[in-house]
């Protein structure tokens, strides 16, 4: 059976120490690498392709949140879990925007550590329990009204496009999931931030949050399909 791969990112050195004691004692992990600060942990995962990120938050240099959205966009297959002291809403939701499969807490427990890594390996998203309501509560206060003029502007394959980079998913995924080109989800993210005023990926994650497209995004899933009509790149 292949073995997890698993990457440590902390700046604390006792912390990846044990991390690294607890998992490797566990006949399907292997820690690959590990990492101080968030520029060595890009170079090293460059080689290392681990299928998971333990991920500290507030670390020298680039913080890990900036970190999370690298690995992202360079390995899109890799899954990152955000593992950290703090547990404020803010955090949570910038993670979450920048793809981290999951959040969790360093007080949590070994064995939940464990099966968190195996979920995220698998695709899953989770978060840490005592966070979930206050990000979900941040969600819904950020959800508003200003900016539908701009919303508007939007075409429907661009919208489901930014819904899509809302959610943490690379070109690459994007591509996937529409059936189009990655090419073509390059497109259409430029043309959005363009058309938006804005200038990354994050910003436009922040503007879907912001206007409830990711609420609409998630009712419209909940109901019946919609059909879609012939050829992938409709609507483009």
């Amino acid at each position: 059976m292949a073995r997890i791969r698993v990457f440590l990112v902390d700046d604390h050195e006792v912390v990846r120490m044990g991390l690294r004691a607890a998992l490797e004692a566990e006949s399907d992990l292997e820690v690959v690498g590990e990492a101080a600060d968030g520029a060595s942990a890009l170079r090293q995962m460059e080689f290392q392709r681990p299928d998971v990120v333990l991920m500290d938050i507030r670390m020298p240099g680039q913080n890990g949140i900036e970190v999370c959205r690298a690995v992202r966009e360079r390995q899109p297959d890799t899954r990152v879990i955000m593992l950290t002291s703090y547990g404020d809403e803010e955090a949570v939701f910038s993670s979450i925007m920048a793809g981290a499969s999951g959040y969790l807490l360093k007080n949590t427990g070994r064995a939940e550590l464990i099966r968190a890594i195996r979920s995220a390996a698998k695709g899953e998203s989770l978060l840490d329990p005592s966070v979930t309501s206050r990000v979900l509560a941040k969600l819904r206060d950020l959800s508003g009204k200003e900016a539908d003029r701009e919303a508007a502007l939007l075409s429907d394959r661009e919208r489901e496009v930014l819904v899509l980079v809302a959610r943490g998913l690379t070109n690459k995924e994007i591509a996937s999931q529409l059936f189009i080109t990655e090419n073509t989800a390059r497109n259409h993210v430029s043309r959005i931030l363009e058309k938006l005023g804005l200038s990354r990926r994050s910003e436009a994650a922040t503007f879907a949050a912001q206007h409830g497209l990711l609420d609409r995004d998630l009712e419209e899933r909940s109901g019946p399909s919609p059909a879609r009509g012939e050829g992938g790149e409709a609507g483009t």
